[in-house]
């Protein structure tokens, strides 16, 4: 026999936020440790550029409001009113290190490299951003309201409203993070590194 919350499509109010984080630089490390902090992110410069590094975390989060809809004695339903999606960046850090000389062609040429790639996160979310929301919208139209039998059960049930949501845009998240290195990995290859090393000799 099929739930009385079945019957009941949510229309719950979508609010997006994001941020780019506030972009920190760090000149205390030499070219070993930035090296260090790269491996821990999985990143690889190689040459002139492992005097230097861009990171970024990307972070997301979702949280509900929901509403118990009382149907008859035995059965309420837990319907998501309003879904807050955050999307974006935290902690976007710059490394140069102390090992180039400061106003060098050298340090120019690896800060500028590093400034592109925090510039490519930037744009790499201003477009990926709507399209994400379009995504989540569908598959927040898809899940139901949750059928529970007690008023005291209504905040289990938000909590599994929500990690259904989280299972489900998960995956979106994944991609969006792969097509953020595919970006990346634009600007850290071989012919390139050749063309910006040439740039101060």
């Amino acid at each position: 026999m099929a739930s009385p919350c079945a019957d009941i499509t949510p229309s719950p109010v979508i609010k997006y936020s994001t941020s780019y984080g506030r972009l920190n630089y760090d000149f205390s490390k030499n070219n070993q440790q930035i090296t260090q902090v790269a491996q821990t992110y999985g990143i690889i410069e190689r040459g002139l550029f492992a005097a230097g590094l861009a990171t970024v975390n990307v972070n997301w989060e979702i949280s509900i409001n929901t509403l118990g809809q009382i149907i008859d004695d035995y059965n309420i339903c837990v319907i998501p009113t309003t879904v807050n999606v955050f999307i974006g960046y935290n902690q976007p850090q710059i490394y140069i290190s102390k090992d180039l000389e400061p106003d060098s062609c050298e340090y120019k040429v690896v800060l500028r490299h590093e400034q592109t790639h925090q510039q490519i996160n930037k744009t790499a979310l201003d477009y990926f951003l709507p399209r994400l929301k379009e995504q989540i919208n569908q598959i927040i139209k898809t899940v139901g309201p949750t059928p529970v039998s007690s008023i005291t059960d209504i905040d289990k049930a938000t909590i599994d409203l929500t990690q259904t949501y989280n299972q489900k845009i998960a995956p979106l998240i994944n991609d969006f993070k792969n097509e953020l290195l595919h970006e990346q990995s634009k600007l850290d290859n071989h012919t390139n590194y050749e063309h910006e090393s040439k740039l101060c000799q």
